[in-house]
């Protein structure tokens, strides 16, 4: 399976993307907390370059609550809940714990650990790191520890992180491995190439 992985658009335009890929997911903030409108764009025209491909998004810190609905409305959030997608399943969690800017969409760490307690897959799509991975603010982790302790207690295979735009890379946590995404808004996707066994997982960063 190949996933063309995404987060942080922020209002930004940007082109056709040519990869061929078999799902697309969006890690979050899709806005700049200014509504709904920069959203439906994106999706319009990930249908358009991608008219056969299934799309998976959360919504992050910065997107505003009807964000959430509308990509509920399209039925491709999965945000607190599980799809599986030939043989594999992706679970999500959107918003991020809290920030000193009070954003649109922020989550206690016992509200995420409860929209997290039920969901077990293999790819996860949550916006924000887990604690103490491509985290680091002036010396400080601002990660949630609600979401390190549900990696380490359900092992998925992946999780694909967004929220901090300074990082860009892979880590291995024990039995998963952490995709850090970098920012549409500065041109940056990954695809994401894995097998069945998930043994052979190979991340690609790519300028949009």
């Amino acid at each position: 399976m190949k996933i063309l992985a995404m987060a942080d658009i922020h209002n930004r335009e940007f082109g056709k993307i040519d990869e061929d890929v078999d799902v697309v997911i969006v890690v979050g903030d899709f806005t700049n907390a200014d509504g709904v409108e920069f959203a439906k764009k994106v999706v319009e025209k990930l249908k358009e370059n991608f008219p056969d491909t299934k799309i998976l998004a959360v919504p992050g810190n910065m997107d505003v609550k009807d964000v959430l609905s509308f990509l509920e409305s399209e039925g491709i959030s999965i945000h607190g809940k599980t799809v599986k997608v030939d043989g594999v399943t992706f679970g999500g969690l959107g918003g991020s714990n809290p920030t000193p800017f009070n954003t649109p969409f922020e989550l206690s760490e016992d509200e995420i650990k409860s929209v997290l307690e039920k969901i077990e897959c293999d790819v996860a799509l949550i916006h924000t790191p887990p604690f103490g991975y491509f985290d680091w603010i002036a010396g400080n982790s601002v990660g949630s520890k609600a979401v390190e302790e549900w990696m380490k207690e359900k092992k998925p295979k992946i999780l694909v992180c967004a929220h901090i735009h300074e990082y860009e890379g892979v880590a291995k946590a024990k039995d998963t491995l952490i995709v850090k995404l970098g920012t549409v808004m500065n041109g940056k996707a990954a695809v994401i190439d894995i097998d069945e066994s998930f043994e052979n997982v190979i991340v690609r960063f790519i300028k949009i």
